[in-house]
């Protein structure tokens, strides 16, 4: 019984982790859609409420260990594990892995208010289209750019994103597209600068959108 207590106590955590990283995780992360919406509730109710009931279940076997001798004893309450302790352990660990799903020490920064920084398969064109919204000058969203380590591949899932930087911060850009061009290099990748300073021109209206 003492294993199953203490395997409760894991599946209970980890099913309230799960919880927490639902509830901050992006829309299109799986477990926010229908199915793992589905998953999540069905394994809530099953393990989140089981360690509560293994003291009672343990309770009810003692008077089985004269009748059912090994099987009897195997589901009785483990007289080292006191019953208050243990449902204090319950609510503690059930509780931390409810704010480490959620990632509680990152409230109220840039990565917990965009989602981009929770979900485990969260790529880096969706972390700049969550955080450069956010960005409070042209320097910070390209910041996000160099941060996140987005590649080549995934310049144009960031274009609209970068193209709104450029108008929201386009009288801040420097006059010539040269003196952009070296903006943008001091802060990104030499392989993406290229494509990232002609969407940021592109919102600003100096240069041609392409389609």
């Amino acid at each position: 019984m003492l294993a199953a207590a203490i395997a409760a106590l894991i599946g209970s955590a980890a099913v309230a982790y799960l919880v927490g990283y639902t509830l901050a995780a992006p829309r299109d992360a799986f477990m926010r859609k229908k199915r793992g919406t589905l998953l999540l509730v069905v394994l809530a109710l099953t393990f989140i409420p089981l360690p509560p009931q293994l003291p009672a279940l343990g309770e009810a076997a003692g008077p089985l260990s004269s009748v059912a001798g090994s099987l009897g004893s195997a589901l009785a309450w483990p007289e080292a594990l006191g019953k208050g302790v243990y449902m204090a352990l319950w609510m503690i660990t059930t509780l931390l892995g409810l704010l480490v799903g959620i990632r509680i020490w990152q409230l109220g920064t840039a990565d917990w208010r965009s989602g981009a920084g929770r979900a485990v398969d969260s790529s880096a064109a969706s972390r700049v289209i969550g955080l450069v919204p956010l960005a409070d000058c042209i320097e910070d969203a390209l910041d996000v750019v160099k941060r996140v380590g987005l590649t080549e591949r995934e310049v144009p899932r960031v274009a609209e994103a970068m193209r709104a930087a450029g108008r929201r911060f386009a009288d801040s850009l420097p006059p010539s597209d040269s003196e952009v061009y070296r903006l943008v290099s001091a802060h990104v990748a030499p392989s993406i600068a290229g494509a990232i300073t002609g969407l940021v021109l592109e919102g600003a209206g100096r240069r041609i959108t392409r389609g």
